[in-house]
């Protein structure tokens, strides 16, 4: 039996991992997918490095835990944002997600689902995986999408459950396309897109070359990636020197912005039975160094229950 399980092996997930690990707590993450990062992926195409998610990041003050991962020097700044910056990773967003996962050493289940959760006495919880497997833990942290966790934790309390029953999504593809300057004569109109946007970052783009990123929404007619990366083409008249379009179907939260969501989530906390935390981008956390940061907290939170 674990001490702790951590649900879902997102970037808020992996955060409190990496806690638990610096706690000398044991854990075993579980994660649906076969791999780690949730929608942060990053590849290299030619000399383009291309973001399968969001790139640009709001940034209010010093971020404390790159240094401690290894990275003081991953983030280069695109320019002031209110009373901040916006900025980007120098080689791609997943090198947050691999210096974590670097540091991670429990056992991590992969390609598992979570059915449910369970109270089985007032030190122990059960956790019943859609194989049929279940496990016992004295703690758990949620940080699974609230389009999962909802029925998670019905059966822990039903109330809880219900709360996230209606949590929407914004069905956003990325595309990312990679173009000469001398071929590329001006942008299109945005029609019909939820972002059409240029970059030259001497990081990121080929000299004399230029990224075009955009926003599509999947829909009854756009229905996978490749239909949206052909949606952006044919409004381009030139010839892409590198092409790649991904989701994740959970990368836009929509319900968090909702007025009432914050209510959402102080009935949840306070409805959550000692030992349980739920943290992550759908529920309190609106950027990224908050996705980190209310991850460690969250395995601190659920580490000083366990040891009490």
């Amino acid at each position: 039996m674990a001490n702790i399980v951590i649900i879902g092996g997102g970037l808020t997930g992996m955060a409190a991992a990496w806690e638990l690990e610096r706690l000398r707590i044991p854990y075993t993450l579980i994660e649906v997918k076969s791999r780690l990062g949730g929608s942060i992926i990053s590849e290299r195409r030619g000399d383009f490095q291309l973001d399968g998610g969001g790139f640009l990041f709001e940034q209010y003050g010093a971020w404390d835990f790159l240094p401690e991962l290894g990275l003081a020097d991953a983030l280069v700044s695109y320019g002031r944002y209110r009373d901040g910056e916006l900025v980007y990773f120098r080689d791609g967003t997943q090198m947050l997600v691999d210096a974590l996962a670097k540091r991670i050493t429990a056992p991590i289940m992969y390609r598992m689902a979570v059915s449910s959760i369970g109270q089985l006495d007032a030190r122990l919880f059960g956790i019943c995986l859609e194989n049929g497997l279940a496990l016992h833990a004295r703690g758990i942290i949620v940080t699974a999408p609230a389009r999962y966790a909802e029925h998670m934790l019905y059966s822990l309390d039903p109330e809880l459950g219900l709360a996230l029953l209606d949590y929407r999504y914004d069905p956003v593809a990325r595309v990312s396309l990679g173009y000469r300057k001398a071929e590329l004569a001006a942008l299109p109109e945005a029609t019909g897109l939820k972002f059409l946007e240029a970059y030259t970052l001497p990081e990121r783009v080929p000299a004399d070359h230029v990224l075009i990123r955009a926003g599509v929404r999947l829909d009854e007619t756009i229905t996978t990636p490749g239909a949206a990366l052909a949606k952006v083409k044919r409004l381009i008249p030139a010839t892409p020197v590198v092409e790649w379009a991904a989701y994740w179907s959970e990368a836009d939260p929509l319900t968090r912005y909702l007025p009432e969501h914050a209510a959402v989530m102080d009935m949840i906390d306070a409805r959550l039975p000692s030992g349980v935390v739920i943290a992550g981008s759908d529920y309190r956390a609106m950027r990224l160094d908050q996705q980190v940061e209310q991850g460690r907290a969250a395995a601190r939170t659920v580490a000083a229950y366990v040891g009490s």
